[in-house]
């Protein structure tokens, strides 16, 4: 896995910052707007296997 690859790298900020951003909404706020953040995986899934599409093309 190239880190220098855009696809792992807004991937894996995009994935870090959801998780924090869900867990201050499910304290600090309300547990039903933390939900709101939970699509938000999907994105970042699909970019990951971009870059490594990317990465590891097929022959």
């Amino acid at each position: 896995m190239n880190i220098q690859n855009k696809y792992y790298r807004i991937a894996l900020i995009g994935a870090a910052v959801c998780i924090v951003l869900q867990v201050v909404l499910f304290f600090a706020v309300d547990p039903y707007l933390a939900s709101v953040v939970s699509p938000l995986y999907s994105i970042w899934v699909i970019l990951f296997v971009v870059g490594w599409r990317t990465e590891h093309p097929r022959r």
